[in-house]
């Protein structure tokens, strides 16, 4: 149980025509009850959510891989989505899919959740029927990442972060568990308008014109949705459409699940206690939702833009969810195996009339650092579309980062990508080779989970190529993108020639797309004969092998006669709906008690004696910033910010600071009420 550190009252005024404190009470009616008719469900269904929040202060963030973008606070938090389904006449046969807002999964991750459940749940759930699915968020925070943590190329290992995302993970799958009834899924599938722009159209563009012409679009606009219901109604809700979670951008320092986690949380505010929504991630490789492509758009800042693409996404799955109608039955399949990408042997079945290939150990080339333009860009120095090596530039990186030359066999097996970094022919490698290929059917649909950022075309070939060997139809093989495990990008042939930033951070070479239809194929086909698929790799464990980081908080204090928690400045008295109120506190660094899973701030409503919370650090009208005083950077302040809804009723408020123990400081502090004229 925390404490209460620090409350400031206000009275809000939600208009000039109304008085503090005036009721607004709308007359209760009576609602019949209606009678749920018994329905034989196939399934039995659960679902789960849970905090997976980060570090707020002083790590740096996943994605756009900047040092100077460190984490200063919240504006919402991250969670993590669990749904099971299982077959109700043989429940040992079950998928276990998990969406959660981070910026990639790990193997690791996989592992520590399975191990995790085993002592509850047995062998239930294996790696197997274990999917992790990122939604691709770049606005959390990194170093939860075991590969590469101990290279010149990594941000190091905090091993609190990465226990606090498994734990989200494990309590989420725990609900789901616990949850399960019987019930059956309904699917629907429908258009977003507005949700993205291919950021990457020369590359796009390169692809074959017969191919392009078979699709109305550049991007996928496509979003297939799954409605769980049990006897008690919609009890949770799975969709996939594909885009770039770089609405909020490399400037924001604050902890968002972007547009997919807003998403996901307005319709389950629109849903009520008890129901989960997951605005999952697929093909999203090349797709911006910053529509002006020039890391700007639709919205006047980063903030509108998130809420706008959110938005898109949101008013269609309302609509396919309220018409859903294709009943999902049949059996539940699901099987992973592990491929060594590293020099595999392609064969000429896939490459299109190229011959025999082969794929190449992993390696970054000088268009990974560039960036992408539309989404904000890298490093100066790099373009994308550069194929030409520099050898200023090689010898700059060898100096810098102390890093062995690619061999002479890497650079030509990586064809027209100058290599930047040859992270697989380090020693120890800088990237894993391994990675996981997972097929789930749930009936006639399938479920290919890939451990890469697919864009566009490739995610359309990759299906197509899928539904062949499966004997089924593309529209019913879902690509889910960012799962177990996370191996860069994944583009075609001809989008891989042109090295713009996802063909030069296709790291296993130019028949990378090719090698993986190769091994989703020989899956699948396995899987039909009902014949065992060898793995083709060994990944590493290296969960006992990377040493932690230690997450430490900076010293803090308050000023003289102030105690940790106190109010350093209070909002203005007397506000209207739409106003934003801000207010801060002398605090502790949030790193210093991590993990703190519960709100560390809340907004309340005085109702008759008590305080009812109405908002806190997960909601989209709150933000919170930590920094450190310029005159006293041994203070620290939280300034919280409360943007009031239009429709938020007026009345007597507060924002309350809730927090931990100060090392045996309380720093309680009463704050009298607000009183107007």
């Amino acid at each position: 149980m925390r404490n209460i550190t620090a409350l400031i009252t206000l009275c809000l005024c939600s208009s000039i025509l109304f008085s503090c404190g005036a009721k607004n009470d709308a007359p209760k009616t009576d609602t019949p009850e209606v009678e749920t008719p018994k329905v034989d469900h196939p399934f039995l269904l659960g679902r789960g959510i849970a905090d997976v929040t980060g570090p707020a202060r002083g790590v740096q963030m996943w994605g756009y891989v900047r040092e100077d973008q460190i984490t200063e606070g919240i504006h919402t938090r991250l969670f993590s989505r669990a749904f099971i389904i299982a077959e109700k006449d043989t429940p040992e046969d079950r998928v276990l899919f998990v969406s959660v807002d981070i910026g990639s999964t790990t193997h690791a991750m996989q592992l520590e959740v399975v191990d995790r459940l085993k002592p509850k749940y047995g062998d239930t759930y294996t790696l197997d029927n274990v999917i992790l699915s990122a939604t691709h968020t770049h606005s959390g925070p990194g170093s939860y990442w075991h590969w590469g943590s101990t290279t010149p190329l990594g941000s190091g290992f905090v091993e609190a972060h990465f226990n606090t995302i498994v734990g989200g993970v494990v309590d989420s799958i725990v609900q789901a568990h616990e949850t399960l009834a019987p019930g059956s899924i309904l699917m629907g599938t429908g258009i977003v308008e507005g949700g993205g722009a291919n950021r990457s159209l020369v590359a796009y563009e390169a692809n074959p014109e017969e191919e392009r012409a078979k699709y109305n679009s550049d991007t996928d606009k496509n979003m297939t949705l799954l409605k769980l219901v049990d006897d008690s109604g919609p009890i949770g809700m799975i969709n996939w459409f594909a885009s770039h979670p770089t609405a909020m951008t490399y400037d924001n320092h604050l902890i968002s699940g972007d547009h997919k986690g807003h998403a996901s949380q307005r319709f389950e505010e629109s849903m009520g206690a008890g129901f989960v929504a997951a605005f999952a991630q697929t093909n999203c490789g090349d797709v911006s939702p910053n529509l002006n492509l020039d890391n700007t758009g639709p919205g006047e800042n980063e903030f509108e833009t998130t809420r706008i693409i959110a938005e898109r996404q949101l008013e269609t799955a309302e609509a396919i969810f309220a018409s859903a109608s294709d009943i999902v039955g049949g059996e539940i399949e699901s099987k992973q195996i592990y491929v060594n990408f590293a020099y595999l042997p392609v064969d000429e079945a896939y490459t299109n009339g190229a011959g025999q290939q082969r794929t190449c150990p992993s390696a970054m080339g000088y268009a990974m650092a560039a960036g992408s333009t539309e989404d904000g860009g890298g490093h100066p120095m790099f373009k994308e579309g550069m194929v030409h090596r520099n050898g200023m530039i090689d010898g700059l990186v060898k100096n810098m980062y102390k890093l062995d030359d690619p061999s002479d066999e890497c650079r030509e097996c990586h064809g027209v990508k100058p290599i930047l970094f040859a992270t697989g022919e380090q020693d120890p490698p800088a990237q894993t080779q391994v990675l996981p290929v997972t097929l789930t059917r749930i009936g006639t649909l399938t479920l290919a989970s890939v451990a890469a950022e697919v864009t566009t075309m490739a995610g359309r070939r990759l299906r197509n190529s899928i539904a062949e060997a499966l004997g089924t139809s593309p529209e019913q093989v879902i690509i889910v993108g960012y799962a177990n495990d996370y191996g860069g990008y994944l583009t075609t042939k001809e989008e891989y020639d042109m090295q713009q930033y996802e063909g030069g951070h296709t790291i296993f070479g130019p028949w990378s797309l090719a090698a993986y239809q190769q091994e989703f194929d020989r899956l699948a086909k396995g899987m039909v004969a009902g014949e065992t698929v060898a793995s083709e790799g060994d990944p590493k464990d290296l969960r006992a092998v990377v040493v932690s980081v230690d997450l430490v908080g900076d010293e803090s204090t308050a000023p003289e006669g102030k105690a940790l928690g106190a109010v350093a400045t209070a909002p203005q008295e007397t506000v209207a709906a739409g106003d934003t109120v801000e207010a801060s506190f002398y605090a502790l660094d949030p790193r210093t008690n991590f993990p703190q899973p519960e709100p560390f701030v809340a907004v309340q409503k005085k109702n008759g004696d008590a305080w009812e919370t109405i908002a806190d650090d997960h909601s989209w009208s709150t933000k919170l910033r930590w920094r450190a005083e310029e005159e006293t950077p041994e203070t620290l302040l939280l300034t919280v910010s409360w943007a009031i809804p239009a429709d938020t009723a007026s009345g007597e408020y507060r924002i309350a600071y809730i927090d931990g123990e100060y090392g045996g400081q309380t720093g309680a502090v009463t704050v009298q009420a607000v009183t107007l004229p």
